[in-house]
């Protein structure tokens, strides 16, 4: 959940001379990250100053915000985008998580992104992850449970791929970004993990692991992976997006970096804004076949509506010198 929150000095006044009730900070420039204590699905009783319908509240920091219908909701492996099993704001405020004895994300942290108006704060995003608990250390094994089931650790701690719905686990990849076979990480080598910790079992589970001790889950195909990516708008035709990333069948693979440009009759259309080129690396542990790294800079950009995009593409087309055959890899993108 590490974030830049980047303030300007007009975010934080209000403006001068106005009756208060109407006193508004500029739209989008209220950040506010903390502990989660109380979630309502239940849409409360409307306010003159509603913006729009309002479905929903969440109280952080002591702060009771006011969630708008069309806020988009997300964790590190799932948005109120997804088609299937998209998150909600009954997502955040009932069920709970393996390990855990509160609902939903309660105790948990959130980074709500909004506007205020009259002192009311309203979220048009909602992030969290629980509680970022990152491990990065060496891989010593399986432990076995007291069910039959052995669950791999590191330093001894036993972790646990995360299940729910809400933040599961994506696939396991080495420091190229590319899958690797998770079941066959080699003990003494480095691994990280991050997720959220229960100490009612003693278990990380987590969403994200990285292991370089493991070989790729396929060496006969071209493959592109994208370890993170990042949009920052300016404004006036100088807004810039990096994807850093890896390919493997070539290690030096063209890359065709995308971002999301829907229409009425193809909401998963991606137009592409530039290329790079990925170099050829020496990896922690010897790699056959060799990969590389890619990092796309792009700067000068104008990104429709001035609103960073929540995800990415990257292509090795057919095409490419080297390539094998077409691979895609789409991640999401934090944006300020």
């Amino acid at each position: 959940m590490l974030r830049n929150l980047m303030f300007g000095t007009a975010a934080l006044a209000l403006v001068a001379f106005t009756n208060p009730v109407d006193a508004q900070v500029p739209p989008g420039d209220v950040v506010i990250e903390g502990p989660i204590t109380a979630v309502s699905a239940t849409p409360p009783y409307p306010l003159p100053s509603d913006p729009g319908p309002v479905i929903g509240t969440m109280t952080v920091m002591g702060i009771q915000v006011r969630i708008l219908e069309d806020a988009l909701f997300h964790t590190p492996t799932k948005t109120s985008l997804d088609e299937s099993n998209p998150l909600t704001i009954e997502s955040f405020a009932y069920e709970r998580f393996p390990g855990r004895r509160e609902d939903g994300f309660i105790g948990g942290t959130a980074i709500i992104t909004g506007d205020s108006i009259g002192g009311q704060v309203y979220a048009t995003d909602v992030f969290s992850d629980l509680f970022e608990n990152v491990v990065v250390g060496e891989a010593t094994g399986t432990v076995q449970t007291p069910a039959g089931v052995d669950r791999a650790t590191i330093n001894g701690m036993k972790i646990r791929r995360s299940t729910d719905k809400r933040m599961p686990a994506g696939p396991a990849i080495n420091s190229f970004g590319l899958r690797v076979k998770e079941a066959e990480i080699t003990s003494g080598s480095l691994v990280s993990a991050e997720g959220y910790y229960s100490s009612n079992q003693d278990t990380l589970f987590y969403h994200t692991i990285e292991a370089d001790g493991a070989p790729l889950l396929r060496t006969d195909t071209t493959q592109v992976g994208i370890l993170r990516a990042s949009c920052r708008i300016r404004g006036g035709g100088r807004d810039e997006v990096e994807v850093r990333g890896g390919a493997v069948n070539p290690a030096d693979a063209t890359v065709q970096i995308r971002l999301p440009d829907p229409t009425p009759n193809n909401p998963n259309r991606f137009t592409s804004i530039g290329i790079v080129q990925a170099v050829p690396q020496a990896a922690p542990v010897p790699t056959d076949p060799p990969q590389g790294l890619f990092r796309a800079d792009f700067r000068n950009l104008t990104i429709p509506g001035g609103v960073c995009p929540t995800r990415v593409r990257a292509v090795i087309l057919t095409t490419s010198p080297g390539a094998l055959n077409q691979a895609t890899a789409t991640a999401n993108m934090t944006g300020r």
